[in-house]
This record gives C-alpha cells, sequence and structure tokens, in this order.
C-alpha cells in the first residue's frame, strides 16, 4: 500500500494509538487557516481544543524491517534538512498548552 502524498494546506490524517497529541497540515499555514481547516476536517470542533499553530518540519521514518503495513512514523523537526518538507502543527491537550506559552 503506498503511503498517501499530501498537498500543501491538506491536513494530514494519521493513525494514533490512542488520542492524538497534535494535529497536522502539510506546509507552513496561518494559525486561522489551520484552524479552518482542522474544523472542515471534522478533526475539531473549535479553536479552543488546540494550541497555537507551531511551524516545524518534517520526515517520514520507517519503523521494523517490513516495507509492508503502516510502518511510518513522522518525526518532527525545528530546523528545515534534507528530506525533510514544512508542517503546520497544533498541539492537543498537554501538547496545546506547551504551545501557548511560546
Amino acid at each position: 500500500m503506498a503511503m498517501k502524498r499530501y498537498e500543501d494546506g491538506e491536513y494530514m490524517n494519521l493513525i494514533w494509538d490512542g488520542s492524538p497529541d497534535a494535529y497536522y497540515i502539510r506546509g507552513h499555514v496561518s494559525h486561522e487557516a489551520g484552524i479552518d481547516t482542522l474544523i472542515d476536517f471534522g478533526a475539531i470542533d473549535n479553536e479552543t481544543e488546540v494550541g497555537q499553530a507551531v511551524h516545524k518540519y518534517g520526515r517520514w521514518s520507517m519503523q521494523g524491517d517490513t516495507l509492508e503495513g503502516c510502518d511510518c512514523t513522522l518525526r518532527e523537526y525545528m530546523e528545515s534538512g534534507r528530506g525533510r518538507f514544512k508542517i503546520t502543527m497544533f498541539g492537543v491537550g498537554i501538547f496545546a498548552e506547551q504551545s501557548k506559552k511560546g
């Protein structure tokens, strides 16, 4: 199964083991545009459920020795680099509180 390629401004629908720690949008988008995307997708009902938008960089990382199934993890980085792409992260729960502090 091929991994989905997300376009800039698109919600990245990730599979979590339990409740999500954050929501991600491909590319660096404004807080307002990101909130609109999350609400339109149905990930959140209102802005108070998440923290401030944080611009980061992501890279897919393979897990384990197999290429079958869902064995990729999104890794976050603060700096751009080889193989990294722009993402906007909205923290949830305690991660939302951390992003509100700065």
